[in-house]
């Protein structure tokens, strides 16, 4: 029994043993699987790291691209069939635009890639255009060659020594490279409200092609009333990330030919009818993408424009032109320069090249003599190329016609005070009405031949940092081209015209549609039943008969209404005001010089008459504009007479600017939303009130102004504003606004600008795990 009793004494040992035993290799086994635990967790950690790092690249090339929309590591990339990749031309240095940020190191590109670190990790970066794209006839405002950008990031977050230690991830991304510029014909940064145009009392504003975009969103609507509203033809894309509201009925014919009424019941609020029509109409609810065009690239701009040989550059600061005496009334603390490039004269020397220098950055893109008549202003007219580059510290107010393709950019406002880039020879005649589209098939210069003859514009794109204004408190800076028809037909019934018939032939004599097929006035018929020749001018056939007569009864009588006519004053009767007494007895002594000559008034004497009477009205207006004066005096008249007749070279009063407008400051007016006013938009000139200002109302309602922009009309919305337009200095109901879209204006065989401001979207994005042999070999 003892041995028995013996063993059951030690058994308890035995299982204590074996329980430590298994306690401790459970225990074992715990801590090998927390320790696992912690080595996932650290590696998703490093993981997320890395790509976090990797995302830090890809928005610093963003920043790049902000500043200069030309910036890549490699000319262009290309995926070969095989899905080999190439990146062709690796760019072998170039600097970063960025500066300094909290831990963030970049170092630019070298030898094709663009490198750089945070405390984190570090990475390296590869993007270019993508080779190869297609381009589409359907979508006329893209340029689908140009559109797409590639890139690829790599990251590391470790020690780099083992995989163990260290994470590697790679993000690849196609960037959609757009530009508002040259695929919209209106652009808002903040709302687009197309009522904002009107009134548009007699026929809905019409416009077509092109692609109409509003970052908050896009109002059809009108001011009430009377107005129609607007209407839009073979349309690209309506597009905004917001909501799309039809508050006034509008009719809608988008690229495809199909068509919609767009109105309350079918527009974004009523999200169940609403239908994007294959794309065309997109709102922030079905697939729109924000365009935050955001900012200028000055920095790019300035530089080039540096480069007189290489860009036909030239910077304008404080002293290089005299300060203007023009003052805006809104802004009146402002000093602006004044840049009048006067007429057009487009004809270029031949291309002579006589650059030996090895240096791209010094080498001209083109070396061609400056127009040998230009009459641009100042040094500007000694520059060398076919295209300029002017870059200004001082805020501008220009009008006239460049003598070549120009892009300005302004770091303060630009003040549009005339016509700009408007051949003064080309057809106003409008097809009907409304004013919507010239009957005659205008030539821009990049259509024409070299001398520019049978052109009528070059490719012009203006930029400011602050606003762009359109002034008409100068009529004599605009009115040019209408004028001068009007002012000879006007000055023609003082002379007397005999009859209805004589009147009417008077008319077709002096202002034909084609101006070189204007003919003489002749002051005398065939002779009558006794023998003396017939007077079919009075006044003329009276100043032939009475060479030397200056005054009497007769004199007076005959003279009366001509005098009158260059006397200032107000009333119905038609007048051009010559303020000074001198200058207005030289003109006058100019007409019967040239009656009593030989009884005729030839073109060539019109012309010279015009000449003297319109460069005084100018001078006198620029001086001190009245009213009664010069063109302010003679323009009601003119929009009464061309309303007559539109088959003749009489033509409503306009204000013709063919460029694409870029202004960057934030909406700063009096602006109502909805089916009412006011909507006051960066506009200046004919309102009642504001004479101390140098602002005078010469046309009234229902008389009203062309204000016709050829190119596009872009508002980034985003710069603070620095003044209120109230709008005491804007006349209410003013213009007829025409907004129409040039496709070809700032991409064609013969310009293209030296920086178009692009913006670049995310289309696509995908990351993953690499190696370390991947990381390296990148």
């Amino acid at each position: 029994m003892m041995p028995l009793r013996r063993f059951r004494r030690g058994s308890g040992y035995v299982l204590v043993i074996t329980f430590a035993a298994l306690l401790g290799l459970f225990l074992v086994i715990l801590g090998r699987l927390r320790k696992g635990h912690h080595t996932l967790l650290s590696k998703s950690a490093r993981d997320f790291l890395a790509t976090t790092v990797a995302e830090a690249g890809l928005n610093c090339l963003l920043a790049e691209l902000r500043v200069e929309p030309s910036y890549r590591t490699a000319w262009y990339f290309k995926e070969r069939d095989n899905g080999k990749k190439e990146w062709t031309s690796p760019v072998a240095k170039r600097a970063t635009n960025l500066g300094e940020a909290l831990d963030l190191e970049v170092d630019g590109v070298a030898q094709g890639l663009y490198t750089g670190r945070t405390s984190l990790g570090d990475f390296k970066v590869r993007a270019a255009p993508v080779y190869g794209a297609k381009e589409n006839p359907a979508t006329l405002g893209l340029v689908e060659k140009e559109m797409y950008y590639y890139v690829e990031v790599v990251a590391r977050v470790g020690d780099g020594k083992t995989d163990d230690g260290t994470s590697y991830r790679r993000i690849k991304a196609l960037l959609e490279r757009r530009s508002p510029i040259t695929e919209h014909n209106l652009f808002d940064g903040e709302m687009l409200d197309l009522g904002a145009y009107g009134p548009f009392p007699t026929a809905p504003q019409q416009l077509r092609k092109g692609r109409y975009y509003g970052y908050q969103y896009i109002l059809f609507n009108s001011l009430g009333g009377l107005d129609q509203g607007s209407e839009l033809f073979e349309v690209e894309k309506i597009e905004t990330p917001g909501m799309i509201r039809a508050l006034k009925p509008t009719r809608i014919e988008f690229a495809n030919k199909k068509t919609v009424t767009l109105n309350s019941t079918n527009d974004s609020a009523n999200d169940k009818k609403f239908s994007t029509f294959d794309g065309f109409l997109l709102d922030g609810a079905n697939g729109a993408h924000p365009i935050k065009f955001t900012r200028l690239p000055m920095e790019t701009l300035y530089e080039k424009a540096k480069k007189p040989r290489k860009y036909g550059g030239f910077v304008i600061e404080k002293g290089t032109f005299p300060v203007s005496t023009y003052r805006n009334p809104y802004d009146p603390k402002t000093e602006y320069v004044d840049l009048n490039f006067g007429e057009y004269r487009v004809s270029l020397s031949t291309n002579e090249n006589t650059s030996d220098s090895t240096d791209d950055e010094n080498q001209p893109d083109d070396d061609a003599a400056p127009p040998y008549n230009g009459d641009d202003p100042g040094p500007l007219a000694k520059l060398r190329g076919k295209s300029l580059l002017i870059y200004s510290k001082m805020p501008l107010r220009i009008w006239g016609c460049p003598d070549r393709n120009v892009t300005i950019v302004c770091e303060g406002d630009i003040v549009i005070a005339g016509d700009f880039n408007q051949n003064p020879d080309a057809s106003q005649e409008y097809t009907d009405d409304s004013y919507t589209i010239y009957r005659a098939q205008l030539k821009s210069k990049y259509g024409a031949l070299p001398n520019g003859k049978d052109g009528y514009k070059v490719g012009a794109l203006l930029m400011s940092r602050g606003r762009i204004l359109i002034d008409v408190s100068r009529p004599s800076l605009f009115l040019a081209n209408e004028m001068k028809p009007y002012l000879l037909y006007a000055f023609g019934m003082t002379l007397h015209p005999a009859t209805p018939e004589i009147e009417k032939e008077m008319r077709e004599a002096l202002c034909p549609v084609d101006p070189t097929k204007r003919k003489d006035l002749v002051g005398l018929g065939p002779p009558g039943p006794d023998g003396v020749p017939v007077a079919r001018y009075g006044t003329l056939a009276w100043l032939f008969n009475n060479p030397h007569t200056e005054s009497g009864p007769g004199y007076d009588a005959n003279l009366a209404d001509l005098i009158d006519f260059f006397t200032p004053g107000s009333g119905p009767t038609p007048r051009f005001g010559i303020r000074d007494p001198a200058a207005r007895t030289a003109i006058i002594d100019e007409i019967k010089q040239a009656c009593r000559m030989d009884g005729i008034l030839t073109v060539k004497e019109l012309d010279r008459i015009y000449a003297m009477a319109w460069a005084q009205a100018v001078k006198e207006e620029n001086e001190k504009p009245e009213a009664g004066c010069g063109p302010m005096a003679l323009v009601p008249g003119l929009f009464a007479e061309a309303k007559k007749s539109p088959t003749d070279g009489i033509f409503l009063p306009e204000i013709t600017i063919n460029a694409a407008l870029v202004s960057s400051t934030r909406r700063a007016a009096p602006f109502r939303v909805g089916l009412a006013g006011p909507k006051t938009l960066d506009e200046i000139g004919n309102a009642p009130g504001g004479e101390s200002m140098g602002i005078y109302q010469y046309l009234k309602e229902p008389a009203f102004i062309i204000q016709r922009v050829y190119g596009s009309e872009i508002r980034l919305g985003t710069a603070e504003p620095t003044y209120f337009i109230t709008g005491k200095y804007t006349g209410a109901n003013t213009f007829l606004r025409r907004r129409v879209w040039d496709p070809r204006l700032l991409v064609n065989a013969d310009f293209k600008p030296p920086e178009i401001p692009l913006v670049h979207n995310l289309l696509t994005y995908s990351e993953e795990t690499i190696s370390k042999s991947d990381f390296d070999k990148f």
